[in-house]
């Protein structure tokens, strides 16, 4: 039987807030209740970093009213999440809080690689993602979200501080007719900064999402004829470059009077409009696909899957993993090392369980480190542990937070050489937790890097068992290799200090079997 569940969702935007609530059965789903609150939190975050008073409010008062709806409705999950703005006003906890106390609701301030896989989920409910390379931009108040998308897969993330409201504001003094023309000269200005994600390949689709795209496509309807292609508005984009041209000549009040625009789409539909046509540029393609969902259908997507409040690494380890595997071949990693390190480091975490303790979520951060643990190469072999540790800490990784990246480089950092100690800041700021955990993976992760000591793959699993003081690992050798395994043994016994460090066990090399074909 089809379980019927009812979700209430909320996106905090720079530029409005979202309410919906929706029915999901299976793959069906049904809109009981939708709206738009127009609050601008980010106008005055992007000026003073303050959420005024007034527009604190105005949120308190429209969530009372949302928990009302959904009390009504008999909704059993929530998920409300807030972008640009709320990451960047100093005063956030305040409006947290009070939402919080008014309406029992959590909010969930996510950062903006969070926000590029919402928005990945929602596109896929209306675009197959499966086949070719796809560029997804969403031009919120504050940012704009770019992610990559390879065969399904989220291959880079990135959120810039491109917002239409943001950019209205800094040329707001602007004559409008100069108005477009200084826009795009900013975005030229910025140069490789739009296109460094885009690693020079082809780009077969660009989809456009946003409310400022879907009002520019109903525009542009309304004057020539736009191609649908599987249900899916297409916009070229020189029809695109003559429509923002045509605005310009309008006041804000003539494209409010005459085009029937709202007050806060009217002023921000240009500058929006210039990023989408920018980066279709920078992508060359010639048209834009406009779906009409976004980051709210993505919220219920993920919600309808998982009984979660927040993003939790571990629903979507396949996301952390690809983001992992797009920046390794960014920097040149060696992929069947790095292949054969997460298989034997994931084999080892599960059945060293009850030693460790560590949950699910560990996991996922002790795999991304084994992925990436040797990307530093690129920059230097001689120390590449701590080159790995930068890099991991300066990218961003679709799934995982700030402070999930900085454990991963820390695990990745302590693969090799020394071992984890309070005399290393990085380590000591760490909370006790979070310095235990670090040891337990990095003690991990240097025996699967030990076990790939040849970087040749020979060792294809590896079981493990405690006996005595002493936790016995029993290599299972890939069909066709021939090998004492010296090298590997070497490599266990000085890189199992830390785990008998922390553990308490000393690991050792047992006899081989091998696989059979």
């Amino acid at each position: 039987m089809i379980e019927h569940i009812r979700i209430g969702i909320v996106d905090m935007g720079s530029n409005a807030v979202r309410f919906m609530i929706a029915e999901v059965s299976g793959e069906e789903q049904r809109i009981i209740e939708s709206h738009r609150l127009q609050v601008r939190l980010g106008k005055e975050v992007f000026a003073t970093g303050l959420i005024p008073e007034s527009a604190i409010e105005d949120t308190v008062d429209a969530f009372r009213r949302f928990r009302a709806s959904c009390d009504q409705h008999d909704v059993q999950r929530c998920r409300v999440v807030a972008t640009s703005a709320m990451r960047e006003a100093s005063n956030r906890d305040e409006l947290v809080r009070r939402v919080a106390d008014a309406s029992q609701f959590e909010v969930d301030v996510i950062s903006g690689t969070e926000e590029a896989y919402l928005l990945k989920l929602g596109v896929e409910t209306r675009v197959d993602l499966r086949s070719g390379r796809s560029l997804l931009v969403d031009v919120g108040g504050g940012s704009v979200e770019i992610v990559v998308v390879d065969a399904g897969n989220v291959e880079s993330a990135h959120s810039y501080k491109l917002g239409a409201l943001r950019l209205q504001e800094m040329f707001r003094d602007v004559e409008p007719k100069q108005f477009l023309e200084l826009l795009q000269r900013h975005l030229t200005g910025l140069g490789h900064r739009l296109t460094e994600h885009l690693d020079g390949d082809r780009i077969d689709r660009c989809v456009a999402v946003g409310g400022n795209v879907d009002s520019l496509a109903e525009l542009i309807a309304g004057r020539i004829p736009v191609e649908d292609q599987d249900g899916v508005e297409q916009i070229r984009t020189t029809d695109l470059d003559e429509e923002l041209r045509q605005l310009t000549k309008l006041t804000l009040q003539q494209r409010i009077d005459e085009l029937g625009l709202r007050p806060d789409r009217a002023d921000t539909i240009i500058p929006a409009g210039a990023v989408y046509l920018h980066l279709a540029k920078l992508a060359g393609v010639d048209c834009l696909s406009v779906p009409r969902t976004g980051v709210k259908e993505g919220l219920l997507v993920e919600a309808s899957k998982v009984n979660r409040t927040s993003f939790v690494a571990e629903d979507h380890v396949d996301v952390v993993l690809a983001s992992c595997r797009a920046m390794g071949k960014r920097f040149g990693y060696e992929v069947k090392h790095a292949e054969s390190v997460l298989l034997l480091a994931q084999q080892l975490f599960d059945q060293t369980k009850d030693l460790h303790q560590l949950d699910g979520h560990a996991r996922v951060l002790l795999q991304a480190a084994a992925l990436l643990h040797d990307i530093g190469v690129v920059v230097n072999n001689d120390g590449h542990h701590k080159h790995s540790q930068y890099l991991i800490e300066s990218t961003a990784l679709v799934g995982l937070g700030r402070s999930e990246r900085h454990i991963v480089a820390l695990v990745a950092r302590y693969h090799r050489k020394a071992l984890p100690t309070l005399e290393h800041s990085d380590f000591s700021r760490l909370r006790r937790r979070d310095r235990e955990m670090v040891e337990r993976l990095a003690s991990l992760l240097r025996l699967a890097d030990a076990l790939d000591r040849q970087h040749a793959s020979v060792v294809a699993g590896v079981g493990a068992a405690v006996r005595g003081d002493k936790l016995e690992l029993s290599p299972l050798l890939r069909s066709g290799k021939s090998t004492g395994l010296t090298l590997e043994i070497a490599a266990i016994k000085r890189k199992g200090v830390l785990f008998e460090r922390v553990l308490g066990l000393k690991p050792v090399l047992t006899c081989a079997a091998t696989m059979r074909d």
